[in-house]
């Protein structure tokens, strides 16, 4: 049978057919050196031997269904206790000089330009009276704010102008021929997360407390709000470690406990400041990210349904005497207009005084210790006022043009880091426009929340301004 594979054209065996030749030219030539050996020899050249037979191994029988269900679990166990260890590092971003870089985004450089020079106007007229009282001199907060202005206008420039991956890429340590991959080293978006949560925790022990609040810390002679800084940081860090662990994003930890574990330091950072207006913008800002991140779906309606919960908590057993007092308020805010519900009763006055045209730009009668902070969580009250109907609208309307153009360069960027960047820099501005607005109007409870550009507050000022210099440094490389 091993002949078989061995054929010529007519099908024939061919050594059959060799053999019967050399037998012939054997006969006829009676043993001559003259016959032809080529054909004896062709028949001699192939070995005839049998086909191997390959073995076929035996085959292990599968062990119980039980058992390999067991040691799954304890494979997967074992990754569990060593998940640091396989966390893959993000891709090396380059540092790429201005020069070789295209325009910022100048709708978006327009928009804020205006914005900047309406709010210092508007914060300059509602802060008239009561600068007048408390500094003897009515255009004091006007002063400090321009030069906030200024100095934030310098360091928008300045961003802009810087790579926004100079965010993520590790610092060059002392010692290290090589720059450390992305995932490998320490890197200025966790400095300065650091660095912000420093501030917070000085603030409870030598903060300034203004209202049973601490808020505020004096360094070198300035008062600063670390929570301003602690935005911009943590949408940093967030990005990183969502662009770093995207290809884990659907893990447990690496895509839900490592954001819930952050939530839950800003948080008691802010519970011990009775910031709670802060504690909102940062849960709702870490969760969009989280979920524009595409993290763990389960890991997200956990976080969603412990949000709900700690809200009830807050409300029903911790019992804080202001949010209750603010949450009644919302829903009745004429039931006590000389005391718990005077601010938001005011506001709502304010607003109705503007009609469609208002009173005009400087006429405003409620800042005249009418209607408390008219300078800073209610100066789009006294916008409304005097700017009237269509003032109001305009500032809504800056606002919406904004948030377009952010989410647009979002979409545009070139890396999914940029992206979330842009993402978390535009929700964050937008966020507190919209809580400040519906605080103003009441459609919320009262919480403190400064509107962006508009407000009286310097360390707020100079954080967004930053925040829309890292902004337009991303829209450079989006193609806008």
């Amino acid at each position: 049978m091993y002949e078989q594979n061995i054929r010529d054209t007519d099908g024939k065996r061919h050594i059959d057919k060799l053999r019967d030749d050399t037998h012939n030219n054997n006969a006829n030539n009676n043993g001559s050196k003259k016959n032809d050996p080529s054909k004896r020899r062709r028949a001699e050249r192939i070995q005839l031997t049998p086909p191997v037979r390959k073995t076929i191994p035996e085959q292990k029988a599968e062990p119980a269904p039980e058992n390999r269900i067991r040691k799954e679990k304890k494979h997967k166990s074992g990754r569990f206790k060593k998940w640091w260890k396989n966390i893959p590092a993000a891709p090396v971003m380059e540092y790429v000089p201005n020069a070789k870089r295209g325009r910022f985004d100048m709708p978006l450089f327009t928009v804020v330009i205006i914005l900047l020079v309406m709010g210092i106007i508007m914060m300059s007229s509602a802060s008239y009276a009561y600068a007048l009282q408390e500094e003897g001199n009515s255009f004091a907060y006007a002063q400090k704010q321009l030069v906030a202005a200024v100095v934030g206008f310098v360091v928008m420039i300045i961003l802009s102008r810087i790579d926004y991956r100079m965010w993520a890429r590790p610092f060059k340590m002392i010692g290290k021929k090589k720059d450390f991959d992305n995932g490998n080293g320490l890197n200025p978006a966790m400095a300065f997360f650091g660095f912000s949560v420093i501030l917070m925790i000085l603030v409870i022990f030598k903060g300034d407390a203004v209202a049973d609040a601490k808020r505020w810390i004096t360094i070198a002679g300035v008062q600063i709000q670390p929570s301003e800084l602690l935005k911009i940081a943590s949408i940093l860090l967030v990005a990183y470690l969502l662009q770093r662990n995207y290809e884990r994003r659907k893990e447990r930890i690496l895509g839900c406990l490592l954001y819930l574990c952050l939530m839950g330091i800003i948080c008691v950072l802010c519970y011990e400041q009775r910031h709670v207006s802060a504690m909102i913008i940062f849960c709702v800002l870490i969760y969009a990210m989280m979920i524009v991140g595409e993290c763990n779906a389960k890991g997200l309606i956990l976080l969603a349904v412990l949000a709900i919960v700690g809200v009830l908590l807050m409300y029903y057993v911790v019992q804080w005497d202001y949010i209750t007092e603010r949450v009644q308020g919302w829903l009745d805010p004429f039931s006590d207009m000389g005391k718990s519900t005077y601010q938001t009763s005011q506001s709502l006055i304010t607003i109705g005084s503007g009609n469609l045209f208002g009173l005009g730009l400087g006429n405003s009668r409620q800042k005249y210790y009418y209607l408390p902070e008219s300078q800073n969580d209610f100066v789009f009250s006294i916008i409304c006022e005097e700017l009237g109907f269509f003032g109001g609208m305009t500032v809504i309307l800056l606002f919406v043009l904004f948030e377009v153009r952010g989410f647009f360069i979002a979409a545009r960027a070139k890396d999914k880091f940029g992206s979330l960047v842009a993402f978390g820099i535009t929700l964050q501005i937008g966020l507190q426009a919209i809580l400040n607005i519906a605080v103003a109007c009441n459609a919320i409870p009262n919480t403190g929340i400064s509107l962006p550009f508009f407000s009286y507050g310097r360390s707020a000022l100079l954080t967004q301004l930053a925040e829309v210099g890292i902004l337009l440094s991303i829209s450079k490389d989006a193609n806008t």
